[in-house]
């Protein structure tokens, strides 16, 4: 078991409800940023991990851990820290974590795509 297993898929909001407080409106092209770049992230990822490029791979991991952990998506954070730490020491993981990530990310963007549809301009908050 992986340490990222324990943490929580989300934080409720908060990330989101503390950005809001510093970009007010902007939250919502954040996420939707967020969302578009994902699959793009996810394939360079995969790409660097089958080339055996653990410098790529640790870049991609890094980027992806920033934007995840910003908005909140804690679980994801969690994998890329681990997935980053492996890329840094030349090691790279099984995929199947790889897969844990693409199934972690079809979660985040339908709770992300949820809650952005709702919001409104009020501090959003994660709707499960």
């Amino acid at each position: 078991m992986h340490d990222f297993e324990n943490t929580p898929l989300l934080d409720n909001g908060l990330k989101l409800r503390l950005l809001h407080d510093e970009v007010g409106g902007q939250v919502r092209d954040i996420v939707e940023k967020f969302l578009e770049i994902l699959p793009e992230r996810l394939r360079l990822l995969a790409h660097s991990h089958a080339m055996g490029d653990t410098v790529h791979f640790y870049i991609e991991a890094h980027r992806l851990k920033g934007a995840a952990a910003t908005l909140g998506a804690e679980r994801m954070a969690a994998l890329c820290a681990h997935l980053e730490e492996r890329g840094k020491a030349g090691i790279l993981p099984e995929p199947a974590l790889l897969h844990t990530l693409d199934d972690l990310s079809v979660q985040v963007r339908e709770i992300m795509t949820r809650t952005i549809a709702l919001y409104a301009g009020d501090p959003p908050v994660f709707l499960p």
